[in-house]
């Protein structure tokens, strides 16, 4: 009976969609893209937008802990870590090529871990945590189940076994954020949130950590962050994606610098006339890092960490180039893996040239690795001055030769199929 029932709704519902055509598929169907079936349209090629109303309150409320104040106090941390990965380098040399990926997860992880949650985790000294393998898991998992919505569908669902493997992975994702925060809740040290002192200008207090300031937003009674619950999402959220863009973006970025030798020389005259030696650089140090800085931006747009985003038009938009309309309320998909090698935004596009970017861009939407508009990444300076000390500390004690061919693998996240690989040889 319930069979017959669903079927009868089912041809009501094409009956309907059928005969009464909505305002967004008739100005869709103007616009040229791939085919939509009858009912679900695209849903098999794309994933719908979330609402935005808790994400304005959250991002508004999280957008202080990623003032440059901030991020200068974070400096000492992140040599810290490339220097760990220096070392865990040291077995490595003189033993041929070796896979890149599990190395700089690990230390993305642990930059993650103490700076933005005030945690230190030395996963690159005991490199046996199963978090990183496990954000690989569910995110191909999570890939799965947009090609395919018949993946998520009961009694498929629980029969497949993919209900419980993904219930598995959760299980680790929420264990570690869950041990960050107790941790940050039980230390004594630095974490008088009655007597907050403020720095007069931003209202934030210096040296606050991420997951710092969403304890005391909680203690302020802060609507953005009112449960235990607000705060574990928000710290999934950046330890998930952030540990995995920064991990991508360095290993792409070391791979090509180690392709092209011109380059690498270059880096490195930079970096050793900038910092010296016994000395912790500063912000003002990685800002003169010009031309690295052009060689990460460069990478980003050969291969973004995320290479589709997904956004919900909010009024009609009207296309200057052909006049089409693409109407409030449609679901947007923004292939920025393509469009960061169109040949009429970017001369020869293929072609690895960090020197590309000593001149604007011909459109200021042509180039967005971190999105753009309000809901850009607002770990984007974070993220470069991530990059900057980890690929500057790499420079000055080894020189890098890329091995093989890399096969990019644009999902979810843009992962290599087949690497990389890269050798070392000591500088000195």
């Amino acid at each position: 009976m319930d069979f017959y029932l669903f079927l009868f709704t089912a041809l009501v519902v094409l009956l309907i969609w059928l005969l009464l055509p909505n305002r967004l598929s008739k100005m869709g169907n103007n616009i040229p893209g791939p085919m939509a079936y009858p009912i679900v349209g695209n849903i098999f090629n794309f994933i719908a937008v979330g609402p935005s109303e808790l994400w304005q309150r959250r991002r508004k409320a999280i957008t202080p802990t990623f003032h440059f104040k901030i991020l200068d106090e974070f400096i000492p941390i992140l040599n810290k870590c490339s220097k760990v990965l220096i070392d865990c380098f040291k077995n490595k040399v003189g033993q041929g090529s070796f896979h890149l990926t599990e190395y700089i997860s690990n230390c993305a992880l642990d930059i993650i871990a103490e700076t933005a949650m005030g945690t230190e985790l030395n996963v690159q000294t005991n490199p046996k945590s199963v978090y990183p393998t496990s954000i690989f898991k569910m995110t191909n998992a999570l890939m799965e189940k947009i090609i395919n919505p018949l993946h998520s569908i009961e009694p498929f669902y629980t029969l497949s076994g993919r209900k419980k493997r993904e219930s598995d992975l959760l299980k680790i994702l929420y264990s570690l954020p869950l041990e960050v925060i107790r941790r940050q809740k039980d230390s004594k040290v630095d974490c008088d949130y009655g007597t907050r002192q403020s720095d007069g200008v931003y209202g934030i207090k210096k040296k606050t950590a991420f997951l710092k300031f969403l304890l005391e937003t909680k203690q302020d009674n802060g609507a953005a962050f009112e449960t235990d619950q607000d705060i574990l999402d928000e710290v999934i959220t950046f330890m998930f994606e952030g540990h995995d863009t920064i991990t991508i973006s360095l290993t792409f970025t070391i791979w090509l610098i180690g392709t092209h030798p011109d380059v690498q020389k270059e880096l490195y005259n930079e970096v050793t006339s900038i910092i010296q030696e016994n000395k912790v650089p500063s912000m003002e140090d990685y800002n003169k890092m010009e031309y690295l800085e052009r060689v990460i931006k460069e990478s980003l747009r050969l291969y973004p960490p995320i290479p589709i985003i997904g956004r919900e038009a909010t009024e009609d938009v009207v296309l200057p180039s052909n006049g089409h309309i693409i109407p409030r309320g449609a679901q947007i998909q923004l292939f920025i893996y393509t469009l960061h090698r169109r040949e009429d935004l970017f001369y020869d596009a293929d072609k690895f040239n960090p020197d590309r970017f000593l001149t604007p861009q011909k459109h200021p939407f042509a180039y967005i690795p971190f999105s753009a508009g309000p809901r850009n990444c607002i770990g984007q300076k974070f993220a470069m001055l991530s990059l900057k000390v980890v690929i500057s500390n790499l420079l000055l004690h080894y020189k890098i030769k890329s091995v093989g061919e890399i096969v990019p693998s644009p999902k979810m996240l843009l992962r290599c199929e087949n690497g990389p690989h890269i050798s070392l040889t000591p500088r000195n």
